[in-house]
């Protein structure tokens, strides 16, 4: 009699415990890499158009793992997005409202400048001397899942946080304080990063760069990825340039690497190519190589910033032959980039995330002729001129707005102190009133008006409010009615709308065992993200995010 009650005390307690250990897995066994894969400008739409043509790592994610397909970003700008994805914060709390904005003192600055000789960037060309500028997340207002990684390292398990972009605005927002930002430096063709990350060049860095020195190129060349299938490449205006920044193609071309004739940028071709994915995803396999392996404890977070396709498509547009085939290329790339992963840690050991810090819209131009009438491209030069005569005839100030930024109109600091303030509230409301009489804008406020405007979360004019950022943001924000482009390049497109086109992104979780072969349709964001994989790796949550993390993953008991 007096063992079964032994029994059932012992039969509970296994239950409790073997419920405990599986409720807690994650919490347990956190994976040792974490790769989060950010492709600049892939729009959601792309998975749907292309889907039947993808053969290799995008189709092995999307077929593999956790798919949500109604995944939105709330700041469909580079910079600003990848703020949101480390801190899983709105810029409103993180401060990067844009990829460069001007201060209070009239000075533009870009989000990733610093002006402090210890954030000077490096000169790859000679691994020991700086340039006479600097770069860090100086703009940066909080914490992101970087720095929480780091703070979690131990004396006999270090816990790296590694970000490599094409850009270093990306690299920069998402490495934040405590990781390493590494980028490619378009002035030599080499990788790089700042005092603010290294007391110098690692050396495997330095190796690496020595072993890829792009100078030594002379040429390349963009073949197509399916030159004998045509119907990969069967889609309208696939092959219409008229409206182009560039009329002729990349593709079948020998293109100058470096192109000595472009002062600004001579490997501008270069960062354009599926090359440029390449060789970032090659300097991702040797900073995995170098940070982790099957036997030691370190672990390592490694983001991976993507930004050929955001590059050519600002030039030829979304539906350009040479953006489907860069996405080609993409899912070639990336099965090499996961086999390597998985080969040199352990499938168990890996989660992957992908997903893009925006959108884009389609050539308004196109769209127009196509009969989509309310599509339209307004010249901002003109937009900005317009206005500026208008507020003239009744202050008398010249100039009085700068730029259009973003969705913002920036006032000139000096013209505005010509006005009294009870004169640049009235001048404010007569602005704001004359960009309203523009048929193709749908909504304008003041700065204050909409920062004190009760929003509610998931809708445009939330999203519009969460971008804002006293003594950052513009002075009178716009929203254009849809499909209505407000740029001074005369051909070619750009994001930054609150519109689905811009918003509307990939959000892939693969952890194979756990977090895997599943669609869903819940639409989430990708403040989510963060925290999300804090969660999983057992670290804390960035200290100002408030997010709620990605559905559907864990147990619900583990919720």
């Amino acid at each position: 009699m007096t063992k079964k009650p032994c029994l059932l005390v012992t039969l509970f307690l296994s239950i409790a415990l073997f419920s405990f250990v599986s409720t807690h897995a994650y919490n347990s066994h956190p994976p040792k890499l974490s790769i989060v894969i950010v492709v600049d400008q892939f729009a959601h739409h792309y998975i749907n158009k292309l889907y039947p043509h993808l053969k290799h790592g995008l189709k092995y994610l999307l077929d593999n793992g956790v798919v949500f397909t109604n995944a939105h970003t709330p700041h469909p700008n580079t910079g600003p997005s990848h703020a949101t994805f480390n801190t899983g914060t709105y810029a409103n709390d993180h401060g990067y409202v844009s990829n460069g904005w001007t201060d209070k003192y009239g000075k533009k600055v870009a989000c990733d400048d610093d002006e402090s000789p210890d954030t000077f960037v490096f000169d790859p060309t000679t691994h020991n001397t700086t340039y006479d500028f600097g770069k860090s997340s100086h703009y940066l207002m909080v914490d992101g899942l970087s720095d929480q990684c780091v703070m979690q390292s131990q004396p006999e398990r270090a816990f790296n946080s590694i970000s490599i972009s094409g850009k270093s605005r990306s690299a920069i927002a998402t490495a934040s304080k405590l990781g390493k930002a590494i980028w490619f430096d378009s002035r030599s063709g080499l990788f790089t990063s700042s005092k603010a990350y290294f007391h110098e060049l690692p050396t495997w860095l330095k190796s690496f760069n020595d072993a890829h020195n792009n100078r030594l190129l002379e040429t390349i060349t963009w073949s197509r990825m399916y030159p004998r299938s045509p119907s990969a490449y069967n889609f309208f205006n696939i092959d219409n340039y008229e409206y182009s920044r560039n009329k002729e193609t990349m593709l079948d071309r020998f293109l100058p690497v470096p192109d000595t004739t472009n002062t600004k940028n001579q490997f501008h071709f270069f960062e354009r190519t599926p090359q440029a994915n390449k060789l970032i995803l090659n300097l991702a396999q040797k900073c995995i190589t170098v940070h982790t392996n099957r036997k030691t404890k370190d672990r390592l977070l490694l983001w991976v910033c993507l930004s050929p396709l955001d590059k050519v498509v600002h030039q030829y547009g979304p539906n350009s032959t040479e953006a489907i085939d860069m996405i080609y290329h993409l899912d070639k790339q990336l099965q090499k980039f996961i086999r390597f992963t998985l080969r040199a840690i352990g499938k168990h050991q890996v989660v992957f995330s992908l997903t893009a810090d925006h959108g884009i819209m389609p050539i308004p131009e196109i769209l127009h002729n196509d009969g989509l009438s309310i599509a339209t491209k307004i010249n901002q030069y003109d937009f900005i001129k317009e206005l500026n005569e208008n507020l003239k005839n009744t202050y008398n100030v010249d100039g009085l707005i700068d730029n259009y930024k973003g969705q913002e109109l920036v006032f000139n600091k000096k013209a505005l102190q010509q006005l009294t303030e009870e004169e640049q509230n009235a001048m404010m409301q007569d602005a704001k009133q004359a960009a309203l009489d523009n048929p193709h804008m749908k909504h304008a406020w003041t700065l204050d008006e909409l920062m004190n405007k009760t929003t509610h979360p998931n809708t445009l004019e939330h999203n519009i409010k969460s971008q804002l950022y006293k003594g950052r943001s513009g002075e009178i924000v716009l929203q254009p009615q849809p499909y209505t482009l407000v740029s001074h390049w005369q051909y070619g497109t750009s994001h930054k709308s609150p519109y689905d086109y811009d918003t509307h992104v990939p959000l892939i979780l693969f952890h194979p065992g756990k977090f895997e072969r599943k669609y869903v349709r819940e639409r989430v964001t990708t403040l989510q993200l963060a925290n999300t994989l804090a969660e999983l790796l057992n670290i804390p949550k960035p200290s100002a995010s408030t997010a709620e993390i990605l559905p559907n993953l864990f147990d619900p008991e583990y919720q």
